[in-house]
């Protein structure tokens, strides 16, 4: 159904308004239910997926734009469990499933492709990966990419002189037309600028796609890079740049506007918006607007439409779990535009046997091979932060499970049937696409003791005792409870002894009391579908231990590496209370 036709062009005030232009015909066509408010669901499971059935079967699109952002470091699925969604290698593969259509494609990012997190062990790692990233962006056809807070965070000149200041990595270039000091980042010929104004992509097909990127006011007033500086008035940066799209001519046929914040957002300071929608509203020339998801959202389904019905908001989500896909069709009446949000689940992955046919898995083997060689991991060792029982006991060690078997030898058997006891061996034997994660510091942070803690792990080599997932993961450094008990056993009476061990269960109420709920009330909730009367099923005592237990848990087992994840099913595998006689 056709929701947008000629008609005169309306203007609406925003930060970014500043004058109006003609706009070409172009009909943003829209094949499912009003999706302004939409969200989307994340798959259940890993079923195909239906590709494009929505748009013209009768004809071949002229162009396929990729729509993405926000990848925040996640070059690849974590692997763990089933069903994950996202990864390099499979967008990969989409595109190229595209292009087996006969279908030609582009792809344009808004930014926000790496992310510096705290437990990375170095910036060195984070900038390599932002390189294999960006490489593999380009082997997909990408052609620009927003500068966003992530890429000021690395800082943005690191950034550019990882990956676009190299020969032969001319795409994607990287896009911030109202950064003001453009000039003080030259281009490889030292020269021109590495920081893209504005851009006229061709393809091959004939269709034109002009792109421009600009920083919003919240990237603006939340800058980390003060190398940068950023124009005034973004209004008229956009306005010029649209202009010089104009002189000779009509213009390209789509324009773009990679916008760098949130489609809804409110100066604090003004009170006034500034966002991608009045940015929208204020340049009706655009006719896709690709703007950021907020955080801990995947995002519509479907682009919020304005204008009527000229302008396609976009949001793609994050971590690279999905794209956005806009077929461009050339009509008699005008151009067309489809469009569907593709998640990147199995139905992508390389298939056994043909893994040398994906070069982006080359890319990951080289990104994991090199931190392998460089030892990353091992850096973490200069900049490791107090576990909570060290702020409170600056001696508390971690003892590795060794020390706990002695006395606990019924929990320890519990704890070796479990796949804790073997989480090593998935990342230094099992892994692979690509293999050697036991040497990168953000997968080995949750299959060891420890690693971001004084005296946790910190390679193989050093603390071996501190391999898988083991008592001290979730109960804490127990070295003064070791000492405690020996002690104990030496000199005094064993009532008086447990003064560390009630810390090592922070989830007890004071006193050492507080227990997980029965198996039998666990098992009656994961057969009970509706949460509202799973969570009835608790006491307000026993709610307090199961969340204080949950949230312990989905430290690891959070929604991008468990998205199976409950509690009351994977307790039973795991489930041990007390000290237990030998």
């Amino acid at each position: 159904m056709r929701l947008a036709r000629r008609s005169a062009v309306r203007l609406g005030a925003g930060a970014l308004a500043a004058a109006a232009f003609a706009l070409a015909a172009v009909y943003v066509v829209r094949h499912y239910a009003p999706a302004d408010t939409a969200v989307a669901a994340p798959p259940t499971k890993s079923e195909p997926q239906r590709l494009f059935d929505k748009w013209p079967q009768d004809r071949q699109p002229d162009l396929i734009l990729i729509l993405s952002g926000q990848m925040y470091g996640y070059l690849q699925k974590c692997g763990c469990s089933s069903p994950q969604k996202g990864g390099l290698e499979r967008r990969y593969n989409f595109v190229e499933s595209l292009r087996a259509r006969g279908w030609e494609v582009m792809g344009l990012d808004v930014g926000d492709v790496p992310r510096p997190l705290p437990y990375t062990p170095t910036s060195h790692q984070t900038l390599t990966k932002y390189e294999i990233a960006m490489k593999a962006m380009n082997l997909m056809g990408y052609k620009a990419v927003g500068v966003g807070k992530e890429e000021l965070a690395l800082p943005l000149l690191d950034g550019l002189a990882k990956y676009t200041l190299q020969n032969g990595n001319e795409y994607p270039r990287m896009h911030a037309a109202n950064i003001d000091n453009r000039d003080e980042f030259p281009g490889p010929d030292n020269k021109t600028s590495s920081l893209t104004e504005s851009d006229t992509l061709t393809s091959k097909s004939g269709v034109s796609v002009g792109v421009m990127s600009v920083a919003g006011a919240e990237l603006v007033a939340r800058g980390v890079d003060r190398s940068v500086k950023y124009a005034p008035n973004a209004g008229k940066v956009v306005a010029k740049a649209l202009e010089g799209w104009k002189q000779g001519g009509k213009g390209p046929d789509i324009n773009v506007l990679i916008y760098q914040g949130p489609i809804e957002w409110t100066d604090p300071a003004t009170g006034k918006r500034a966002d991608a929608k009045t940015a929208a509203e204020g340049f009706p020339d655009f006719h896709i607007v690709l703007c950021k998801t907020p955080d801990d959202s995947d995002g519509p389904d479907m682009p919020t439409v304005v204008n009527d019905g000229k302008t396609m908001i976009v949001q793609v989500g994050q971590k690279g779990q999905s794209v956005g896909v806009v077929g461009i069709y050339k009509t008699p009446a005008g151009t067309e535009l489809y469009y569907q949000r593709v998640w990147m689940t199995d139905q992508f992955d390389t298939p056994p046997g043909r893994e040398a046919a994906n070069p982006v898995l080359k890319l990951l083997q080289q990104y994991s091979d090199t931190v392998r060689d460089n030892d990353y991991l091992s850096e973490m060792a200069r900049r490791k932060k107090p576990h909570v029982l060290q702020a409170q006991h600056k001696d508390a060690a971690f003892a590795g499970d060794a020390q706990c078997q002695t006395c606990h030898e019924a929990e320890t058997a519990i704890w070796q049937k479990s796949k804790h006891a073997h989480a090593y061996d998935a990342l230094a034997v099992i892994a692979s696409r690509p293999s050697g994660r036991n040497f990168d510091g953000e997968c080995i942070v949750c299959h060891t003791v420890g690693y971001e803690y004084q005296t946790g792990y910190v390679n193989e080599k050093k603390t071996p005792n501190l391999k898988n997932v083991q008592c001290e993961s979730c109960h804490g450094p127990a070295s003064l409870h070791v000492a405690e008990e020996f002690d104990n056993q030496k000199k005094k009476a064993r009532a008086q002894t447990h003064q560390h061990a009630a810390k090592l269960s922070p989830w007890k109420a004071a006193g050492g009391h507080g227990l997980m709920p029965a198996p039998a009330k666990l098992e009656a909730m994961a057969k009970e579908k509706d949460p509202r009367v799973q969570e009835a099923m608790l006491t307000p005592d026993e709610t307090r231990v199961y969340l204080s237990v949950y949230e312990t848990c989905t430290k690891c087992h959070d929604i991008d590496n468990d998205p199976k994840f409950k509690l009351y099913e994977y307790w039973q595998h795991v489930a041990h209370t007390g000290l237990k006689k030998k």
